[in-house]
């Protein structure tokens, strides 16, 4: 059995995660895409010739449909 301090923790990052799929989704359909590696806080440059978006920082692409 879990104890309280360890199902506080797990219910408090499962709803962390939601709200950041949330706002990631958000902001993609905004346009602005937001960069997906862990620990990197950034928004994406894209290229609208190309399709592809790319962190400035880390080097992360996501290619745009």
């Amino acid at each position: 059995m879990m104890t309280r301090s360890a199902t506080t923790t797990f219910a408090g990052r499962s709803s962390s995660m939601r709200r950041m799929r949330r706002r990631s989704s958000q902001s993609t359909a905004a346009g602005r895409a937001f960069c997906r590696t862990n620990g990197c806080a950034s928004f994406l440059e894209t290229n609208p010739d190309t399709g592809i978006a790319t962190c400035p920082i880390c080097g992360y692409t996501l290619h745009l449909h």
